[in-house]
């Protein structure tokens, strides 16, 4: 039996002439609709929202690493802000969500000030991407310059699932796909599942493709200012269909059937648009619920902005939380807060401090909410 042969991957059209996946009618409107009600509901949130966001983006970063087998609690990765020492198994998985949470930092950060997302861009997202991480040592920011196949962990060139191109066309490809996301003329959703799906066909580092690929979705999105504000993910999606996943784009990579992707991609828009708008007024309502609460327990001016602490670190410490509000209340101050919405149900301490170290806590409503 001969060996599979690598993938003789076309580029992808750079006009409306050669597009060639139809039309996907009302379904494209329904996935238009409704992220853009999410991006609305998200712009008026505004400063709640902005709360909202790195504990959000946690999430996000869990479950990207989760399709590529990273097994990690949401505790765990919130725990390695407060200085929870995971198990030494876990700290590498650990590493690579954060490291998936600053490389969307990086990029969001870099798109607000006005930088193109280009080839370069994404060099540099993939370096902080296996920043310290087991994939330190595989050429971070460098296009691949072997051949590769993609299997089972350990598997041979003859038992591959897919077989990406050979090393000399990763660059012409490359550039064809950074001319693809420069086009105006399409609809943003379905140019970022077209370059979602050629960025992982590409696989053009040798480590980290698909985290990578997942987070560009994104930040196109973003560059594209179809999300005035980047806070729509598709990884739990991917996730929770990740056999359709790979299957539909095989079946690309196979026979060129962009339609059944494409078509996959806006119904997971429509799926995810619907949970993050729950999410969100859940969040909201908790948000609105908690600051009445918190006034009324602690009869403290300072209520409000300890409420907006621990929706930005939902774990946490009192010397953390001392740091930003020493020059407001006093160390008992907090000290009597934190017991009062302990006593109240509020807070759960999952941590007794011992010697120098802290103690932890835990906001349990958004943390149920988020599990």
């Amino acid at each position: 039996m001969s060996s599979p042969s690598p993938c003789l991957l076309p580029p992808l059209p750079l006009s409306p002439s050669e597009d060639n996946w139809g039309s996907f009618g009302m379904l494209e409107c329904q996935s238009i609709a409704l992220l853009s009600n999410l991006n609305g509901m998200m712009q008026q949130a505004s400063a709640k929202a902005d709360l909202f966001w790195l504990t959000w983006l946690l999430k996000e970063a869990q479950s990207s690493n989760v399709i590529e087998g990273t097994i990690t609690t949401f505790d765990e990765i919130l725990g390695e802000n407060v200085g929870i020492v995971a198990p030494i198994d876990r700290q590498d998985d650990i590493r690579e969500v954060i490291n998936y949470r600053d490389a969307m930092q990086i990029g969001i950060d870099e798109l607000e000030i006005g930088r193109p997302l280009t080839l370069a861009f994404v060099k540099a997202l993939h370096s902080q991407l296996l920043k310290g991480a087991r994939g330190e040592h595989k050429t971070p920011s460098q296009w691949r310059m072997v051949q590769v196949h993609i299997g089972a962990p350990s598997s041979k060139l003859e038992s591959a699932v897919y077989i990406p191109p050979e090393p000399y066309h990763v660059i012409p490809l490359l550039e064809n796909w950074e001319k693809f996301i420069q086009r105006d003329d399409l609809n943003p959703l379905i140019q970022a599942a077209v370059m979602h799906a050629q960025f992982e066909m590409i696989h053009p580092f040798l480590d980290g493709n698909g985290r990578i690929g997942r987070l560009l979705i994104t930040l196109l999105l973003a560059y594209k200012k179809f999300l005035k504000k980047p806070y729509f993910y598709m990884s739990a999606y991917l996730q929770n269909y990740r056999s359709t996943y790979y299957k539909l784009l095989g079946n690309i990579s196979r026979n060129g059937d962009w339609s059944s992707w494409i078509k996959f991609f806006l119904n997971a828009v429509i799926e995810r648009s619907n949970d993050n708008i729950l999410l969100l007024r859940n969040m909201d309502s908790v948000y609105e619920e908690s600051k009445k609460i918190f006034s009324e327990v602690t009869k403290s001016s300072y209520a409000g902005p300890i409420l907006d602490y621990m929706f930005q670190k939902p774990l946490f410490t009192l010397p953390d939380l001392y740091k930003s509000f020493s020059d407001k209340v006093s160390h008992q101050g907090l000290v009597n807060i934190l017991k009062r919405l302990e006593q109240s149900g509020h807070i759960e301490k999952i941590a007794l401090g011992r010697g120098r170290t802290p103690a932890i806590w835990r906001f349990k409503e958004l943390m149920n909410l988020l599990a």
